[in-house]
């Protein structure tokens, strides 16, 4: 009896001494979800307040012709694109910085065009005016906005892996986001081609075939263990996700 007990405790002190080791190394395959990474989609300020001036116009003032409302919103848009010119590019989109910069001088020579129209009298021009603003305003959103949700989606779980855990070497974190990134994978291979893409749905689908193949090998690896191995995986995953997000251009 004495015995059984003195086994019992050193069992017990010996699981006491392994449960830190366990915490910090699961097992394979097991992703520890206190190291996921993911965030949350950046913004771009003086988007939402220019689209807050743009809206009413585009759908009520002008099919109403309303051209004393769309006069009296020079200085909301001055005020709006005030804000979008001065606004911080976020890290996010440094790949896309180009773009964006083109983008909001675009909408910012647009307003300065509406503002000289404004103090005429020719409703027909300030009409144009308006498109034109709008266009700019859309052409902006279709750079900074998803070509297909599910690949903005995948993005944020990719984007912290590869902007700090992998300069890290926080291989734990890396390992514990690869079944979060499968499923967004899985997500995008499931989603249908818009219809304005249609035109580029064989190379959208070769190009996210070869990225879901990448992802496959990239978790595999994960689940191995083997880390010595993931940053040329996850490497090899980035390039491709940057062939089918080029694709989109």
């Amino acid at each position: 009896m004495r015995n059984s007990r003195i086994i019992l405790f050193l069992i017990v002190i010996l699981m006491a001494g392994l449960m830190p080791l366990l915490a910090e190394n699961p097992p394979a395959g097991q992703a520890d979800s206190t190291h996921i990474m993911t965030m949350e989609r950046p913004r771009l300020d003086g988007l939402k307040q220019f689209h807050d001036v743009v809206r009413p116009i585009w759908h009520t003032y002008l099919p109403e012709k309303n051209y004393k409302a769309i006069r009296e919103s020079v200085e909301p848009f001055q005020k709006s694109v005030q804000i979008l010119m001065e606004a911080p590019i976020p890290d996010y989109f440094q790949h896309k910085k180009e773009q964006i910069e083109a983008g909001r001088k675009a909408i910012a020579d647009a307003i300065a065009a509406f503002d000289t129209v404004a103090k005429k009298n020719d409703d027909a021009e300030l009409e144009k005016a308006v498109e034109n603003a709008h266009t700019a305003f859309e052409n902006l959103v279709r750079v900074i906005s998803p070509r297909m949700a599910e690949i903005d989606n995948f993005h944020l779980v990719l984007y912290p892996l590869w902007h700090k855990a992998l300069p890290a070497s926080d291989w734990t974190s890396i390992k514990a986001t690869a079944p979060v990134l499968r499923t967004e994978m899985d997500s995008l291979m499931a989603a249908p081609i818009p219809e304005w893409a249609k035109e580029k749905d064989q190379q959208i689908n070769e190009q996210r075939t070869a990225l879901n193949k990448a992802v496959t090998d990239f978790c595999e690896t994960c689940k191995a263990n083997k880390d010595e191995e993931i940053k040329d995986k996850l490497t090899i995953l980035h390039q491709h996700f940057m062939a089918l997000d080029g694709v989109f251009e």
